[in-house]
């Protein structure tokens, strides 16, 4: 912003010299006065008690801060584990190795129903089996494979809506494994916290697509105490994801 205009010039002195006469009168009374005020206090430095210190001003007080002691916190119906740095999620270089196009229809349909138990349960089984019917690849053609996870037997349905050089078909895992495990974990890694619990009837819950799990979860806050419930909901493709309760 431009500043405003403004012009200085020669201020006029008074020419009558009555004024400056009196003018001069009060400022020599007035040193006199300050002189006189300088020579008592000066005396009172000396020879008079040094006055009394005025009481502070209740502004002036700053109070102590009360720190707060931690909660009492009841840790022993949880389950404690480290805080994942990272979602949890399969790794697929631990999968078996990918059988490539040359391979019988079967053994690659078997291959991709392991993978699929295995991403719905962010983990590998290294004892894991997995196998198909003779498949023709003839539309209309319907067959059931099956992966044995963790002790769990899993469908994994194949419909082949088209055949020829390239074979069009959907899949259909109606239930995968849900390892508390991870289902923890990945719990950690949403609230942050190391302490929860899931009332999981076993280690391996089935899930169904689609669907809530059919157990909720619990987290707690070290620090407060507080506990939140969650829900987790399964997607159609397998991947879950936890819910306020």
């Amino acid at each position: 912003m431009a500043p405003f205009p403004h012009e200085e010039g020669p201020y006029p002195l008074s020419s009558q010299p009555e004024v400056h006469m009196l003018n001069s009168v009060r400022a020599h009374r007035t040193a006199l006065g300050l002189a006189a005020v300088g020579s008592a206090l000066a005396l009172a430095a000396c020879g008079g008690p040094a006055p009394a210190d005025e009481p502070e001003s209740t502004a002036d007080t700053i109070e102590a801060e009360v720190e707060e002691e931690p909660a009492d916190v009841d840790t022993g119906d949880f389950n404690q584990g480290p805080i994942p740095s990272e979602k949890p999620e399969l790794n697929e270089s631990d999968l078996p190795p990918e059988p490539d196009n040359s391979a019988p229809l079967g053994e690659r349909i078997a291959w991709e129903a392991l993978e699929q138990v295995s991403t719905f349960a962010s983990m590998t089984d290294p004892d894991a089996t997995y196998q198909c019917p003779d498949i023709a690849g003839e539309e209309g053609e319907s067959v059931t494979c099956t992966v044995n996870f963790l002790g769990e037997e899993f469908e994994y349905n194949i419909d082949i809506q088209s055949s020829g050089i390239l074979i069009s078909y959907e899949q259909d895992l109606p239930e995968g494994p849900l390892v508390r495990e991870m289902v923890e974990d990945t719990l950690r890694w949403d609230a942050e916290t190391e302490y929860v619990l899931c009332d999981m009837e076993s280690d391996l819950v089935r899930g169904r697509t689609s669907e809530d799990a059919p157990f909720t979860c619990q987290a707690l806050d070290e620090e407060t105490g507080d506990v939140s419930e969650y829900t987790l909901s399964i997607s159609m493709y397998g991947a879950y994801t936890f819910y306020p309760a």
